[in-house]
């Protein structure tokens, strides 16, 4: 059953960060394809494997059930727009929520606030990747140093730490991969749940580590601070405040 959004308010002073974990979704599979536009429903259709067809249905369908209510349309009216970068808005220029989502694996999760800028990311810690290789191409100077001196166990859990973190900061500032990602200092903060990056023009974007997602790592951004930042489970119901 998918989750009663009027629970949770979205107001000036606040973020709403929700997760769900997807399989959890399935009888709601015909539900959240019926308000997908014709090019999501086509980009839909062209997955071979049905589980990922499904995960795309299910997040998509998600995102548009989640920002029907916040917005005040019906699901199969919210209309996107996306800026040359690609990082998706609502058509609707009077309207003031911002919104990511991102997804892997088996689970979703969306960002939203008013009038902020947003982006989040999330990743599932896939034992398999060698991050010797791509550490070079993530990971800034001063962290390299750093990297290169923590254990295999070590390594593993900070690439998804800062990956996600520079990610989520990056679909924040809206300009995607153009972004010099290494130019973002995240591992020697002093604080590894929360921290904040100024870009070199001076803008400030704040970060906080998404939490109980066990074998997934997670972060947010927002290009202003809110006063709180609520983290909501739609599968379980379980709220955090950051």
């Amino acid at each position: 059953m998918i989750f009663d959004f009027s629970k949770i308010k979205l107001t000036e002073n606040n973020a709403l960060i929700f997760t769900a974990y997807l399989p959890s979704m399935n009888q709601d599979l015909e539900k959240l394809w019926n308000p997908l536009s014709n090019q999501e429903k086509t980009q839909a259709e062209k997955f071979i494997n049905k589980p990922l067809r499904d995960r795309y249905v299910m997040s998509h369908g998600l995102l548009r059930y989640l920002l029907s209510f916040y917005v005040g349309s019906k699901p199969h009216e919210i209309e996107y727009s996306v800026n040359q970068f690609g990082k998706p808005f609502l058509k609707e220029e009077s309207s003031r929520v911002q919104f990511n989502m991102s997804h892997s694996k088996d689970y979703a999760a969306y960002i939203m606030a008013l009038d902020c800028q947003v982006g989040i990311d999330i990743e599932w810690k896939d034992k398999t990747i060698n991050f010797e290789e791509i550490s070079d191409l993530v990971l800034s100077p001063g962290e390299i140093n750093s990297f290169h001196k923590l254990t295999p166990e070590g390594k593993f859990q900070t690439f998804y730490d800062i990956w996600t973190k520079k990610e989520a900061i990056v679909k924040a500032i809206g300009d995607g991969l153009s972004y010099p990602i290494k130019t973002i200092e995240i591992m020697n903060s002093t604080n590894n749940v929360k921290g904040c990056y100024t870009t070199a023009d001076r803008n400030t974007f704040h970060w906080s580590a998404l939490q109980n997602l066990d074998d997934y790592a997670g972060a947010v951004a927002l290009e202003h601070k809110v006063d709180k930042l609520i983290q909501i489970d739609m599968t379980t119901h379980q709220i955090i405040n950051h």
